[in-house]
């Protein structure tokens, strides 16, 4: 047994050790595109699905008008609204001669709806190149200028900006330190540029920007119909069939708005987190396990010590170097997606919250229970095998459900 605890500590180490490595590697990758305009003039479409966004869409748009970019349309779909963003919509069209605004037609089987709004948006766009962005994202007067030049310059076919995010609630400040701390400290951005391997690739659905014909290529939001995750799924297709892209810092050009409470911090998260690993089982349970590990048994070793447990020397050493380790990554993370740097003290508390948000995600992914604006997200349909196994997890589950209800 104690050989085995001497392993797991070592591998720990070595796990904390990279991400500082990958996160200290990619601070010298992580480039913020130039203010500088592009040689040509090839149109551009901003394609925005709309649902229920009758509080954020005019703000959007504004920021999308005053583009130093000229030669733009800018498609408005609403995928069938219970708000009033569909008179939202016509507002702006009728106001604004770039924009145009459509209904969208009812959710077919086997599609998610953001991904068969955004399909509808790309057969109706004539640019040259397609920006998908959310409806509650602002952006700079010059992104769409200065990521063209980029693509231009570095002969990409697709680009994504890391986003500022506006946070309205303590969960989902603690979330977005782990978000964070994941890509930046777990993939290796140079690589991830040279490489034509989508397990590198990481897509940010405030700002998806393709050439026309690669999108077209890969198959576009048809090829992704039923996944909930279009932008990470967007840029692991497009890596994959060989297209050039890159992940780009856009904190200074973008601001998105999280979520308004904690609890739909939680679920908005979830309908995500089990979706990363494309409902795999066996790879979610190894990743959740494994970074309660990673997190909590250097602490639970030097607290030991501080209880006069006896533990070996380099035992304590070990743990400690592995908390300086993840503390120094999510110091650099949280520093490159612009937050504060009080937050890298935070990271187990942190990592709770983002545990407990994938547990949710995990178990609701078998009946749906989750419903994000009106719409269940997709069940796996398993639902007596989980039963059997995580009834204690269930109780739990039950509980936080009547806090919601």
């Amino acid at each position: 047994m104690s050989d085995i605890f001497d392993k797991l500590i070592i591998v720990i180490l070595f796990v904390s050790a990279y991400s500082l490595l990958i996160s200290i590697l990619n601070l010298f990758s992580f480039q913020r595109p130039k203010p500088l305009s592009p040689k040509n003039n090839s149109k551009v479409s901003i394609l925005i699905p709309c649902r229920n966004e009758e509080t954020n869409i005019t703000e959007c748009v504004e920021s999308l008008i005053v583009q130093d970019y000229e030669n733009l349309e800018i498609l408005l779909i609403d995928d069938n609204s219970t708000d009033n963003t569909w008179n939202q919509l016509k507002n702006l069209a009728a106001k604004f001669p770039q924009v145009s605004a459509f209904k969208g037609t009812p959710l077919p089987d086997n599609w998610a709806g953001k991904n068969w709004a955004c399909h509808q948006l790309g057969q109706k766009a004539k640019g040259d190149f397609f920006l998908f962005i959310d409806a509650d994202t602002n952006l700079a007067k010059y992104s769409v200028s200065s990521a063209l030049k980029h693509i231009e310059d570095n002969n990409l076919e697709f680009i994504t900006l890391v986003p500022k995010r506006k946070i309205f609630n303590i969960t989902d400040y603690f979330i977005w330190i782990m978000v964070s701390w994941f890509i930046f400290s777990w993939i290796p951005f140079y690589l991830a540029k040279k490489l034509p391997f989508s397990l590198f690739a990481a897509g940010f659905g405030q700002f998806l920007f393709f050439n026309k014909e690669a999108y077209l290529k890969i198959g576009g939001h048809k090829k992704i119909s039923n996944l909930v995750l279009d932008d990470f799924e967007l840029a692991r297709t497009i890596k994959s069939q060989g297209f050039n892209s890159d992940m780009l810092d856009g904190t200074h050009l973008i601001e998105t708005k999280g979520y308004t409470s904690s609890i739909d911090a939680v679920d908005g998260h979830a309908k995500s987190i089990f979706a990363t690993f494309r409902y795999n089982i066996l790879v979610f349970l190894f990743a959740f396990f494994g970074l309660i590990l990673l997190f909590y048994v250097p602490w639970l070793n030097l607290i030991s010590y501080f209880f006069n447990i006896e533990l070996s020397a380099h035992h304590i050493l070990i743990s400690f170097l592995s908390i300086i380790f993840i503390f120094l990554s999510s110091l650099i993370s949280s520093k490159a997606f612009s937050l504060s740097i009080f937050s890298s003290f935070l990271y187990p508390i942190a990592m709770l919250v983002l545990l407990f948000s994938g547990y949710r995600s995990f178990l609701s992914s078998f009946d749906g229970d989750i419903k994000w604006k009106g719409r269940s997200t997709p069940s796996t349909g398993v639902k007596k095998l989980y039963t059997l196994i995580f009834f204690p997890f269930l109780v739990l589950n039950w509980f936080y459900r009547k806090l919601r209800s």
